[in-house]
C-alpha cells in the first residue's frame, strides 16, 4: 500500500457538509440517539447520493444567518426570508417541507377580542403573522423578544410570564407534549416553504440536490419521515427527551458533582455513559468490563472500584479517568476537538490515538484535529501503517472507535444544546 504524503483538506471531494440551526423538530436526542426531521433528511440525502455527510449544529440565529452566506457549507438548514437575497447572494433549494404560524396559549384560555393582547415570538421569527382570524387584528400585537428562543417562550408561557406566543406548526407539535398546560391555538398565517441554502459555487451538486428533493418528497419514505416528526400523533415526539428542565438520567447530580471537581463537562460524561451502558447498572461486558462506566477490571482497580462498587463511586472513578485522558491531550490537540480525542481514548485506550496522531503528523495531516487523526486510526489496521516506526501500540481496527466517537460526540452536542450546564 502506498502511504499518503499529504492529507486532502477536510470537506474536500464528495463529502456533503451541512449546517442545521437547532430547532425542536429538526434536531434532538431520543433514547440516546440524535435524530430530527432535517437531520434525518440530510443524512438520507447523503445515503442516496452515496456521499458521507458532516453535520454541524448552531444555536445562535445570528451566527447561522451569517454562515448561510459564507460558502462554508453545501447545505444550510435555516428558515428565514430568502427572497430578498436571491439570486445575488444565496442559492435556495427546492422546498423540503411546508409549515405555517399558529398561536399557542394556556389551556382554557378564552380569546377575548375586546382588549389588547401581546403575542410573543423570538427576535429571529420572520414569517408573516395574520391576526385577522382572531377578530379585530388591531387588538393583537406581535412582540419579538431579544435573546430568547422558542423553547424559552414555551417555558415563560407555562410559568404565566406571558399569555400568548406564536410558533410554526411543526415546532409547536414537537414541543407541546412537554408542556401539558399549553394548547395549540388557531392558525395565524399562510403556508410557507422551508428550503435549504445551497453552496452558491456548486451548480452541479445543487442541481443534484434539487432533483433529489423533487423526487424524494413524492416517496413513501418521505411520507414516513413527515409522520415521524411532523405529526401530532408521532410516537417519537410523544416520547422524546423533553425540555431543558428534564434530566438526562437519574444520575445527573453525581455526574455534575464529579465533573465539577475535575473541570469536565458533565454532558460529555453522560454521553460516554449512555454509549457504554445506557445508564444500566450491574452490567458485565466482554473482557470483564463492568458497571455503568463499563471500565475494564485493571482500570477500575487503578481507581479503586470493582463491579461491586456503588454507582456513585463508579461515576467518580470514571470522572477521574476521563480527566486523566483529558490531560494527555490538553497540549497536544486543538481545544475545540479535545473531547473527540478523549472519547476515542476511552474506547481504544490513549496509545492507539497517540499512534494515529503521530502517523498523521508524519504524513502531512492535520494532527491537531480529529477528522484527520481518525483517518490514520483506521489505517492502523493495515500493515504498512501499524508497522511504521512511529507506531508504539501496533495493530488496531480503528473503524469501530471512529464510529464510537461520532456517536458520542453527536449525542454530546445534542445534550449541550438541550441541557444546561
Amino acid at each position: 500500500m502506498e502511504k499518503r504524503q499529504q492529507k486532502e483538506p477536510v470537506g474536500h471531494g464528495d463529502t456533503i457538509k451541512a449546517l442545521i440551526f437547532y430547532h425542536a423538530a429538526d434536531y434532538f436526542v431520543y433514547q440516546g440517539s440524535v435524530i430530527g426531521f432535517q437531520y434525518d433528511l440530510i443524512r438520507q440525502l447523503g445515503a442516496d447520493l452515496n456521499r458521507p455527510v458532516v453535520i454541524d449544529i448552531e444555536t445562535d440565529p445570528k451566527k447561522t444567518f451569517l454562515k448561510s452566506f459564507s460558502d462554508q457549507y453545501d447545505v444550510v438548514g435555516f428558515d428565514f426570508d430568502k427572497s430578498n437575497y436571491q439570486p445575488w447572494y444565496i442559492c435556495e433549494s427546492e422546498p423540503h417541507s411546508y409549515t405555517y404560524p399558529v398561536l399557542i396559549t394556556r389551556k382554557k384560555t378564552k380569546l377575548d377580542t375586546d382588549t389588547l393582547h401581546v403575542v410573543h415570538a423570538p427576535e429571529n421569527y420572520l414569517h408573516p403573522v395574520d391576526f385577522s382570524i382572531l377578530g379585530d387584528p388591531h387588538n393583537w400585537k406581535l412582540q419579538k423578544d431579544e435573546g430568547v428562543e422558542m423553547e424559552d417562550l414555551f417555558d415563560m408561557l407555562e410559568d404565566k410570564k406571558v399569555d400568548y406566543i406564536v410558533c410554526n406548526y411543526n415546532e409547536a407539535i414537537t414541543l407541546l407534549p412537554f408542556y401539558r398546560s399549553l394548547s395549540l391555538g388557531p392558525r395565524v398565517g399562510e403556508n410557507f416553504p422551508r428550503t435549504w441554502v445551497l453552496h452558491s459555487a456548486q451548480d452541479t451538486l445543487n442541481n443534484i440536490i434539487n432533483q433529489w428533493l423533487r423526487e424524494f418528497v413524492t416517496t413513501k419514505q418521505y411520507k414516513r419521515l413527515c409522520e415521524r416528526y411532523l405529526s401530532p400523533q408521532s410516537y417519537i415526539i410523544q416520547r422524546s427527551f423533553g425540555s431543558r428542565r428534564d434530566n438526562i438520567s437519574s444520575y445527573d447530580q453525581y455526574m455534575k458533582s464529579a465533573c465539577a471537581r475535575y473541570n469536565l463537562d458533565w454532558r460529555f460524561m453522560s454521553s460516554i455513559i449512555y454509549q457504554e451502558s445506557h445508564f444500566v447498572t450491574g452490567l458485565i461486558g466482554m473482557g470483564g468490563s463492568f458497571g455503568i462506566m463499563q471500565m475494564m477490571p485493571a482500570t477500575g482497580a487503578r481507581y479503586g472500584i470493582s463491579d461491586t462498587s456503588s454507582v456513585a463511586d463508579q461515576i467518580w472513578a470514571g470522572a477521574r479517568y476521563i480527566s486523566y485522558l483529558y490531560k494527555i491531550f490538553v497540549n497536544k490537540v486543538d481545544t475545540s476537538d479535545i473531547y473527540y480525542f478523549v472519547a476515542g481514548s476511552y474506547n481504544s485506550g490513549p496509545g492507539h490515538i497517540l499512534d494515529a496522531q503521530e502517523l498523521c503528523k508524519k504524513y502531512g495531516g492535520d494532527y491537531l484535529h480529529w477528522p484527520d487523526v481518525a483517518e490514520y486510526l483506521m489505517l492502523k489496521s493495515h500493515k504498512d501503517y501499524y508497522t511504521d516506526p512511529v507506531v508504539k501500540c501496533g495493530y488496531y481496527p480503528g473503524k469501530h472507535t471512529v464510529n464510537y466517537v461520532a456517536e458520542v460526540m453527536d449525542r454530546f452536542h445534542g445534550y449541550v444544546i438541550t441541557k444546561s450546564e
